[in-house]
């Protein structure tokens, strides 16, 4: 029988048909990457601070920078988007706590202001665990700082200094101890990548079996070529995402997804075994478009845990 058959499909045709493929993939990311930018769409400095063992009442929190004070109320004040920039939203009592305090140089960076615009949130929501979570971001995130906390009933709670490893930091304050911890970049993508390279694995393993591709006869170049892969985008992401936060890593995983597209089709197109070229081609597209959007997926909810 001389049906349609894998064998018997011309080089010339397949070749041309698989660029025609890769060249559809990768219109179609770069149209879903948004490309138009604005004046303010530049890289934003965050910090994201899990507070735990607070007391179940009302609590203000601000970060402590160590800079000279500003007189008459100048500089950036209340960044406050939940509340507004009108002091008297505050307790006066609680805020005259904080504007009062200034210890070796040490001041209160939203109510006593910064020289660059501070977004942040002065009074948090504490759930009846006594955790709670504080973020500041914009261009006056500081590079050192401290946490202050005081609360409705007149405690005061100061930690130790931070110094940001971290374009979007992420630390843990105990309230109890009053010690604050800056969250390991390096350790969260490891994590991320020791839950990633399985999970990828195990996605284009099924895939190759659903193209019919022997796991036997192939698992040599399929392990390969996952591993270089997987290694170099969990690294460069890393990277970005420390020195320049969430949005550039987000832009960098689907650039650099796009060329492991290309990579990958033409080293599975030459390195695996059985069929044609072409369907070498077609499972490698399947499988990575399978594959980025678990890991677009997984990217987004390991920032928005920390």
């Amino acid at each position: 029988m001389h049906g349609l058959n894998d064998r018997h499909i011309d080089y010339r045709d397949s070749k041309y048909k698989t660029l025609i493929v890769i060249a559809a993939i990768v219109v179609m990311i770069l149209l879903v990457v948004p490309t138009t930018a604005t004046a303010d769409s530049g890289p934003k400095a965050g910090i994201s601070i899990y507070i735990t063992n607070l007391p179940n009442e009302e609590v203000y929190l601000d970060l402590l920078i160590n800079e000279p004070p500003f007189l008459n109320e100048e500089g950036f004040r209340y960044g406050d988007y939940s509340g507004g920039d009108d002091p008297d939203y505050y307790d006066q009592d609680m805020l005259s706590v904080l504007k009062a305090y200034n210890v070796d140089g040490w001041r209160p960076a939203l109510v006593t202001g910064t020289s660059q615009p501070l977004w942040g949130q002065l009074s948090i929501k504490v759930y009846d665990d006594g955790s709670a979570k504080a973020e500041f971001g914009y261009f006056g995130v500081p590079d050192r700082f401290k946490i202050i906390v005081v609360t409705k009933s007149g405690d005061v709670v100061v930690s130790n200094m931070i110094e940001r490893e971290s374009f979007d930091s992420v630390v843990d304050f105990d309230f109890a101890t009053g010690v604050a911890t800056e969250r390991s970049a390096a350790a969260s993508t490891a994590k991320q990548f020791a839950i990633t390279l399985p999970l990828t694995l195990v996605i284009e393993g099924l895939i190759l079996l659903l193209f019919r591709f022997s796991l036997r006869q192939n698992w040599k170049p399929f392990l390969f070529i996952n591993l270089i892969t997987q290694v170099a985008l969990h690294l460069t992401v890393a990277l970005i995402f420390a020195s320049f936060g969430m949005m550039f890593a987000l832009l960098a995983f689907v650039g650099i997804e796009i060329v492991i597209f290309i990579a990958e089709t033409i080293l599975f197109m030459f390195l695996l075994k059985q069929h044609s070229k072409l369907r070498r081609a077609l499972y490698s597209i399947t499988a990575n478009a399978a594959s980025f959007v678990v890991g677009l997926i997984l990217l987004v909810l390991f920032a928005a845990v920390g």
